[in-house]
């Protein structure tokens, strides 16, 4: 049962109370408002208890290395930077050439302009369609323009041997 059936429930309840205590039935009056703090208790409780594990869950599945830890990185990373804020299409200085926006380090997406951003949820978005998808065919098939782009993506060298 949702807290929202719960809710209504104890509503329903305090419109019975309201008229038990017109027609002067006192035990039936507070019999009702009774079940009503017991039905809102159990909805309030369901409340924190699902807000609880959405805060547990986020720090579960927040990433662990938000800065970069490898002394190459960190040479070229400067947590000041905030040219994304005057550029839209900004890649920051510790770009990873050769890993498409969806790939990048975290502290690279976090620096990148808001079109950068954008690209990178939108691959990721088309990730999780073909990987869902039935098959490889099935997604090449259905798939718009776009999506066939953002997976070919900064591919062609990954795949291709070197001559």
């Amino acid at each position: 049962m949702s807290t929202k059936e719960l809710r209504e429930q104890a509503g329903q309840l305090l419109s019975g109370a309201e008229t038990s205590l017109n027609e002067g039935e006192v035990g039936a009056f507070e019999k009702q408002i009774t079940d009503a703090k017991t039905l809102m208790a159990k909805a309030d409780g369901i409340d924190k208890a699902a807000s609880d594990l959405k805060a547990l869950q986020g720090e579960f599945n927040r990433p662990v290395n938000t800065v970069p830890i490898a002394s190459k990185d960190v040479a070229v990373y400067d947590p000041n930077d905030n040219t994304a804020e005057l550029k839209a299409d900004y890649k920051p200085q510790s770009w990873v050439k050769g890993l498409p926006a969806m790939a990048q380090p975290m502290w690279v997406q976090e620096q990148m302009g808001p079109n950068v951003k954008a690209e990178a949820t939108f691959q990721k978005d088309t990730f999780m369609k073909w990987m869902k998808a039935p098959s490889e065919q099935a997604f090449f098939k259905n798939a718009t323009p776009d999506e066939m782009k953002a997976m070919q993506e900064d591919t062609d060298s990954l795949l291709c041997p070197i001559s």
